[in-house]
């Protein structure tokens, strides 16, 4: 029985459930049918239970040609190693991948999610900056990144700008890295998940209005995120004043 070699571990709000669809149109990767099981961020996640309701969204075989069976729970990615150390214990070193999103957009969209849930109050112009439900901790790349490649060296992290900007060969990188041929073409990416505005057309009446980030709350965000944003330059070898420009702009 076939448990994930591969992984998608961050970054939430970053093109995460696209990317887990994409893939999963390759006969060469198995993509659980459901997403962000959030299994190996439970303390207990190797009690056999819940082990055996995990093994449940895989084959109970290997699959003729799959090569890659894959779990993806943006959540993991969390600059704690626990999460980290979990997959280690139970998966050794399967191959990972983490794509990061201009922190303070990613804010912006977290915390609409949250909104569109009902975890938080609806408002037009979100002027909080809070941590609740690590809506700002998440948008710390290089702290996380640093801590996971002490444990998962293999981890490829990637940009969502890239993704935005050439999608099939977003994804031809990705197969490319697992050592595969990408067999996907653009014509099966040309989807939308998590549309928020076909999400807020379910929503209250006051949803007309699709929230955005208070342009003072903006700024805050920027000086709040410039170092580690400027540390994970260094580490990725990446030009990131594009993150800067936009949030400049606000």
């Amino acid at each position: 029985m076939p448990l994930p070699n591969f992984l998608i571990v961050g970054s939430q709000k970053s093109g995460t459930s696209w990317l887990h669809r994409s893939l999963g149109r390759s006969k060469h990767i198995f993509a659980s049918q459901v997403k962000e099981l959030n299994f190996f961020n439970q303390a207990d996640f190797d009690a056999p239970e819940k082990l055996a309701a995990f093994r449940e969204h895989f084959p109970q075989r290997e699959l003729p040609g799959v090569q890659y069976y894959l779990e993806s729970t943006p959540h993991y990615f969390r600059a704690r190693p626990t999460t980290a150390r979990n997959i280690r214990s139970l998966l050794g070193s399967p191959e990972m991948v983490a794509v990061f999103r201009d922190p303070v957009d990613r804010y912006e969209s977290a915390y609409i999610h949250h909104m569109m849930r009902g975890r938080f109050p609806y408002t037009p112009v979100i002027d909080e900056l809070t941590d609740e439900y690590s809506v700002l901790s998440l948008g710390r790349y290089a702290e996380a990144l640093e801590s996971w490649w002490g444990i998962h060296p293999q981890l490829k992290p990637m940009l969502y700008d890239d993704l935005v900007g050439d999608p099939l060969g977003f994804v031809t990188e990705v197969m490319d890295h697992l050592g595969l041929t990408c067999d996907i073409t653009m014509d099966e990416l040309t989807f939308r998940a998590n549309d928020k505005t076909r999400k807020k057309s379910q929503l209250g009446p006051e949803w007309e209005e699709m929230p955005t980030l208070d342009p003072g709350l903006r700024r805050r965000l920027h000086e709040e995120y410039a170092e580690d944003t400027r540390r994970l330059e260094e580490v990725l070898g990446r030009d990131l004043s594009a993150w800067r420009a936009v949030v400049a702009s606000g």
